[in-house]
C-alpha cells in the first residue's frame, strides 16, 4: 500500500481504515478508487495526480451539493489535492440494472431526468465555470475537437475512405451551428448510465468534473443514446417527451420550435464523440468495455441517418451511411483481432 495513502488515512481515520482498504476495479480514467471501513461506515478514497481535475471535482461537489443531495459528499482532502474521501455509493450503476432487467430499470429514468433538469437550470447560476477543468464551454472549439477525434481515432483507425476536404468543411459548419444551440445551462458532459449510481433505490450522480456551460440537451442525449444501454426507440421517445415537459415547467420559454433541431444536433455530436472515444479507448488502448460498445455505437447510427439536419453535411452523411454497413463491423473486428 502507498505510504502516502496510509499517512492520509492515519491523519483522518482509525487503524480500521488502513486494515480494510481495497482497490476497486478501474474505469476509463487513470484515477484509482479504494473502499475502506471506519466506525462501521464504508467510504471511498480517490487517488489521482491530476490536481487541476481534482480541484474542479471538489469545487463542483461543493457547489452542486447546494442544489442536490444526490452526489457524493466530500469528507477529507490531502494538502496536495491528490487524495480525497467521499461517500460510498455502492457498486451498482444504472447500467448494471439496465443490463440485468431493463423493465425494472425504467423507473429510475424519471427521477433522474427530474434531477438532471433541475441541476442544469440552477447550476448555471451557481457554478463558477472559471473553475472548470480545461475548458468552460461546450462550444464550437470542443465540438470540433470531438469531431476530429472521431476522424482520427475511429475513421482513420479502421481505414474508412472519405474526402478529407469536404469532411473538414462539414465539420466546421456543423460546429458553428452547434455553437448556436439553446437552451443552455450546466452540462455534465458525460451523463450516462455508468456515471449514475443506484443506492437504496435512489440515483446518485458521479464523475462530473468535466462539467461546463452548454446546450442542456447534450446530457439528456448522452443518457438515452448510450450505446451499451441500447434503449428501445419507443422508450427513448417517452423519455424525450417527459424531459421536454420537465424543462418547459422549469422555463416556459426553453422549449421552442427549434428545440427538435437542437436535440438532433446533440444526438449526432454525441454519437460521433463516443465513437471517437471507442476508437481511442477500445481499438487503440484495448479496454474491454469500450470494445464491447462499438457494435452498439454503430447500430445507433441507423436511427439518425434520416435526420433533416444531415442534409447540410453531405460528406458526413455519406460516412455515416458507410459506417452502418455490415462491412464496417467486419473492419472493426479485424482491427480488434489483428
Amino acid at each position: 500500500m502507498d505510504s502516502k495513502i496510509i499517512d492520509f488515512l492515519k491523519q483522518n481515520y482509525s487503524q480500521e481504515a488502513i486494515n480494510t482498504i481495497t482497490l476497486l476495479p478501474g474505469g476509463g480514467s487513470e484515477r484509482k478508487y479504494y473502499r475502506f471501513w471506519d466506525q462501521n461506515q464504508s467510504y471511498i478514497l480517490a487517488q489521482s495526480n491530476n490536481v487541476d481535475e481534482n480541484k474542479t471535482f471538489l469545487a463542483y461537489s461543493k457547489q452542486l451539493f447546494q442544489i442536490t443531495p444526490f452526489i457524493p459528499q466530500i469528507f477529507f482532502v490531502s494538502d496536495d489535492f491528490t487524495l480525497y474521501t467521499q461517500t460510498d455509493l455502492g457498486d451498482k450503476t444504472l447500467l448494471n440494472y439496465i443490463s440485468t432487467d431493463l423493465e425494472s430499470a425504467k423507473k429510475y429514468f424519471y427521477p433522474i431526468l427530474d434531477q438532471l433538469a433541475e441541476i442544469q437550470f440552477k447550476a448555471k447560476n451557481t457554478i463558477n465555470f472559471k473553475e472548470s477543468f480545461s475548458y468552460p464551454k461546450l462550444d464550437k472549439t470542443l465540438i470540433l475537437r470531438d469531431l476530429f477525434q472521431f476522424k482520427f481515432y475511429f475513421l482513420n483507425t479502421i481505414g474508412i475512405n472519405f474526402n478529407q476536404g469536404k469532411l473538414i468543411k462539414d465539420f466546421d459548419l456543423f460546429a458553428s451551428q452547434f455553437d448556436q444551440l439553446a437552451p443552455k445551462g450546466f452540462v455534465f458532459r458525460d451523463f450516462q448510465s455508468r456515471n449514475i449510481m443506484i443506492k437504496d433505490n435512489q440515483p446518485y450522480f458521479i464523475d462530473y468534473q468535466g462539467g461546463l456551460y452548454g446546450p442542456i440537451f447534450y446530457d439528456f442525449v448522452s443518457l438515452i443514446w448510450q450505446a451499451k444501454a441500447n434503449l428501445p426507440i419507443e422508450f427513448k421517445k417517452e423519455l424525450y417527451n417527459y424531459y421536454f415537459e420537465k424543462v418547459k415547467k422549469l422555463d416556459p420559454n426553453a422549449i421552442t420550435i427549434d428545440s427538435r433541431t437542437s436535440y438532433e444536433y446533440c444526438v449526432v455530436a454525441r454519437l460521433l464523440q463516443v465513437l471517437g472515444a471507442y476508437g481511442l479507448r477500445g481499438l487503440i488502448e484495448r479496454k474491454p468495455h469500450f470494445i464491447e460498445s462499438i457494435s452498439y455505437g454503430l447500430d445507433n447510427l441507423k436511427s439518425i441517418i434520416d435526420y433533416p439536419i444531415l442534409q447540410n453535411y453531405p460528406e458526413l452523411k455519406h460516412i455515416i451511411k458507410v459506417l452502418m454497413q455490415p462491412e464496417t463491423l467486419e473492419r472493426v473486428n479485424q482491427k480488434i483481432n489483428g
